[in-house]
């Protein structure tokens, strides 16, 4: 293979092409200035979601009929303790099973990472170049028509995350808040439910990442409708002693429409759904 590359570009004094020849080394520059401002710019993305995040959390704690509300205790609290030791974490053997239980006692795999990824299409109106599985994926299209035929304009604001991309959001909010209040409001590491792929942040308003999106058109159409599209709310209000997460009427998990409608009817928790259901660990 030639080491050299050829391709025509406009010249700014001509309205014609030239050919112009770039090394490799020069073709690998250009590809690296290129990866570095996407990353730079996924970077800014990240921060301002992880400040909107803080923001949220802050007035969440300052809300006294909020904490007292989350001082219900029930049989299942015990079982749902801020952090496990990493020893005693129940690691899931298969990321891809639609129903896996994904809390603070189990973890995915470091390395896992869905095989079928698929881009989030631009009418969807992601932040940058996001991702989910294919089969998610296709459902969310069937959502987001059916909210944009009801008038509804919904906007995907984050999908799936890597495990180091969870480590490193984690991180972030730890530096501010300390790693047990941070982990009251962000998953740890290979707790995420976004790295299973299936997951979706939803926006599209001037409250988004708030508890506010509850109340807003895209809020109440998701909590109406989500769920016949395979969709469920995964930390639903008042139920963090459930749960182990505050509120977040934005986050919603594809888990299988036949599977969504009978979590529909059973009126549980995800997680308490999914405790239900089998699970394999390593």
């Amino acid at each position: 293979m030639s080491d050299l590359l050829h391709f025509s570009i406009p010249m700014p004094w001509a309205g014609e092409t030239e050919d112009v020849v770039k090394t490799d080394d020069e073709h690998d520059e250009d590809i690296e200035e290129h990866v570095a401002g996407d990353q730079e710019e996924e970077i800014t993305q990240d921060k301002e979601f992880a400040d909107k995040k803080i923001d949220y959390y802050d007035s969440f704690s300052d809300d006294e009929s909020i904490d007292k509300s989350e001082d219900i205790i029930s049989d299942y609290e015990s079982d749902q303790p801020d952090y496990h030791d990493e020893e005693d974490l129940k690691v899931i053997s298969d990321g891809d099973c639609l129903l896996a239980l994904v809390t603070k006692e189990t973890t995915l795999k470091e390395d896992y990472e869905p095989a079928d990824l698929k881009p989030v299409p631009n009418y969807m109106n992601p932040p940058r170049s996001i991702e989910l599985r294919e089969m998610a994926l296709e459902q969310l299209k069937s959502l987001w028509y059916a909210a944009k035929a009801d008038g509804i304009e919904l906007h995907v604001l984050s999908t799936y995350r890597s495990y180091e991309y969870q480590e490193d959001l984690f991180n972030r909010y730890a530096e501010s808040h300390g790693p047990e209040e941070a982990n009251k409001f962000s998953a740890r590491a290979g707790q995420s439910e976004h790295q299973l792929g299936t997951t979706v942040d939803f926006g599209g308003t001037n409250v988004d990442f708030t508890s506010d999106f509850g109340e807003t058109d895209q809020g109440t159409w998701l909590a109406d409708n989500a769920h016949i599209f395979g969709f469920v709310m995964s930390y639903p209000e008042n139920k963090k002693h459930i749960t182990g997460y505050i509120y977040e009427p934005w986050h919603y998990r594809y888990i299988g429409v036949d599977a969504a409608m009978e979590w529909k009817e059973s009126g549980k928790t995800l997680n308490q759904f999914l405790e239900n259901k089998p699970q394999t660990f390593e």
